[in-house]
């Protein structure tokens, strides 16, 4: 009998959260493929602009010649992408050096796009995407789990697979979702490397990953700092000079107008001057945009805040609050504004366990308060 017991309940830990997880998760998908377009007049369909570039290394990397990569693409966007498509095949190859110099060394998506390409044509690229949104989901989960709040984190993997945009970065043709997937994996790395200090192995690779996929620099700077500040030093070392090392490409091949390339016409000094008004302007315009576009995701981000000022000192904070800024001020470099949050998805991650303290915060808070009108009335 207790055999029966044990088995039902093990079916049932699996059947919920992970069954009930996948099944949300293809919903999400689904929706998203068959009902995605203009909305405010802001793209939100699945195949982007910067998505060109990734598909023609992908179609490339499978043997056909870069006009032949080219044409499918051209051929592909004027029926499937949002705004249409207007190209011609000298838009796209050769490479323009601009754009060359921003995607050059975000090589991982297009290679682990391969498989999928080679199966599903030019629809493989968006698996990687769809992916991403999952470990983002199963991320979630599992920091509840272990911190005993698994309700709160199931709860929030469905707000993730919900939340508009969320969904309009991650199921896309574009790095932005598999860094978010990458660096969702990287909050549950650090959460768990206190405890299992091999963990650091996962992270450099993690740190490898990242910065082949997407300028990562500022971001494992913070994580850096954090770990020097919590006596972790040969961590935060290990990590500074891979971080350093695998940038390497980044930098390299970085065009002249990283820089706030809105601003191409003024020197550098010049922009050094004008980027605290980037900073300003960008914090502004993304939390505006989400609070008419995304209020859930907004509900998610005031309430991870609040929990990690009220805990200012536990590491889970620090973590959220550094790259916070990190995102943040990797928004004021580009300074392209009303972008949807999508320079600061790899946040949304560590701002899990921040987000339960905030609600236990809240929730005390409350039962004070309520306590205290309750005394003055008696």
């Amino acid at each position: 009998m207790s055999r029966i017991k044990t088995f039902k309940n093990r079916i049932r830990g699996v059947f919920y959260p992970w069954g009930i997880l996948v099944v949300i998760w293809c919903v999400s998908v689904a929706s998203r493929y068959l009902f995605n377009g203009l909305v405010y007049g802001l793209d939100f369909g699945i195949y982007q602009p910067d998505g060109i570039w990734y598909s023609l290394r992908t179609l490339q990397w499978l043997g056909n010649s870069g006009q032949e990569s080219a044409a499918q693409i051209i051929s592909w966007y004027s029926t499937n992408s949002a705004k249409g498509s207007n190209f011609i095949q000298s838009d796209i190859f050769p490479v323009p050096k601009e754009v060359w110099g921003l995607v050059a060394p975000r090589i991982l998506y297009s290679f682990f796009s391969i498989p999928f390409v080679l199966v599903l044509g030019m629809k493989g690229m968006l698996v990687i995407p769809a992916l991403s949104l999952l470990v983002l989901m199963v991320v979630s989960v599992l920091l509840g789990k272990t911190t005993g709040n698994l309700h709160i984190g199931f709860g929030l993997a469905i707000l993730f697979s919900t939340s508009p945009t969320i969904l309009r970065w991650s199921i896309s043709n574009t790095t932005d979702s598999l860094l978010l997937g990458l660096f969702s994996i990287v909050a549950f790395c650090l959460y768990k490397l206190i405890h299992d200090p091999k963990m650091l192995w996962i992270l450099l690779l993690l740190v490898t990953l990242t910065n082949f996929t997407r300028f990562s620099f500022p971001m494992w700077v913070a994580i850096s700092l954090v770990l020097f500040l919590k006596k972790l030093k040969v961590a935060a070392l290990a990590i500074a000079i891979v971080n350093l090392i695998t940038s390497i490409p980044v930098f390299y091949y970085q065009p002249e107008q990283a820089f706030l390339p809105l601003q191409q016409n003024q020197n550098l000094f010049t922009k050094l001057l004008t980027f605290p008004k980037s900073f300003i302007k960008i914090g502004f315009y993304e939390f505006a945009e989400i609070a008419v576009l995304d209020r859930l995701l907004l509900f998610f981000l005031i309430i991870a805040i609040i929990g990690a000022l009220a805990r200012f000192r536990e590491v889970d904070s620090l973590y959220f609050l550094s790259i916070f800024l990190a995102v943040w001020a990797l928004g004021a470099i580009n300074g392209n504004i009303g972008v949807n949050f999508r320079y600061q998805l790899p946040v949304i991650p560590f701002g899990c366990l921040p987000f339960m303290a905030g609600l236990a915060y809240l929730r005390e808070w409350y039962v004070r308060s309520a306590l205290n009108i309750i005394g003055k009335k008696t």
